[in-house]
């Protein structure tokens, strides 16, 4: 009994020092370890180390998180996911500053990545640096998409800088190349209706655009956000159902012929 004790101890001593103290573990592994061996289960170790970071998430601590991402840049000095991540944890610990430094890291060397441009464009913003946010949004808008998510986070771009037809043909796009995804949906119904709504939104539309019948694609937009994410149904719906006016227009032209003409009428 005495002896299968033994291993019981030293298996709760290991997960303790897993989940409180991994980058020590890690070390600690990583010097007892002959240089040849150590070589050879470098890849063992750094799924291990990815495993003790989904545990350390788990339990809400970020702080570990961001030390076990500081020693894969150690080891992978190059490696802008590491960054990204890092930047990722440093964000849900309010600290601000130094996730925007993870970012400038991780674009240093992935410089056209637009999830890392993006998070660094909207950062900045909040952070009261309208010439680096504006000068960001610069470089996302002279990069060409190629996959899906790349012409989501695109249209992201565009919408937050009210380029509701730029989001609307970026988000179309996506859509083209995988419609599976329900919160692209959601968002191409949502700019849609923001061109039904906003009087000015669709200016730079083309004469074709501007006489679609959008409201129906709008609609049709909601409904496969719907079927594709039924728990977020209620909330679609009720957007949906909103309404400020009595006049739906089907159309930007629709919208702007009525804007021309009711609005100097009290």
């Amino acid at each position: 009994m005495r002896l299968i004790k033994i291993p019981i101890v030293i298996l709760i001593i290991f997960i303790l020092f897993s989940i409180i103290t991994p980058v020590l573990l890690l070390e600690g592994i990583e010097n007892i370890l002959p240089d040849d061996i150590r070589e050879n289960t470098s890849d063992l170790r750094k799924n291990f180390t990815h495993l003790l970071i989904d545990i350390s998430s788990i339990f809400g601590r970020y702080d570990t998180c961001v030390s076990l991402y500081d020693h894969l840049i150690i080891r992978s000095p190059f490696n802008a996911e590491y960054y990204g991540k890092k930047a990722l944890n440093l964000h849900k610990l309010g600290k601000l500053e130094e996730t925007l430094a993870s970012l400038d890291e991780a674009l240093e060397y992935d410089p056209e990545n637009l999830e890392y441009l993006l998070r660094k464009a909207r950062l900045s913003k909040a952070l009261y640096r309208n010439d680096e946010s504006d000068l960001t949004y610069k470089k996302i808008n002279l990069i060409t998409p190629q996959t899906a998510v790349e012409f989501a986070l695109s249209g992201d771009a565009a919408l937050d800088q009210s380029k509701y037809t730029q989001a609307l043909d970026m988000y179309t796009n996506s859509l083209e190349q995988d419609s599976t995804d329900p919160l692209v949906w959601e968002k191409r119904g949502d700019v849609i209706f923001a061109l039904l709504t906003i009087p000015t939104a669709g200016l730079p539309a083309d004469k074709n655009l501007k006489n679609q019948d959008l409201y129906t694609e709008g609609i049709r937009s909601y409904e496969n956000a719907i079927r594709l994410n039924p728990e977020r149904s209620w909330e679609i719906k009720l957007k949906m159902n909103k309404r400020s006016d009595v006049f739906i227009p089907q159309s930007i032209a629709e919208l702007e012929s009525r804007y021309t003409h009711y609005r100097y009428l009290g």
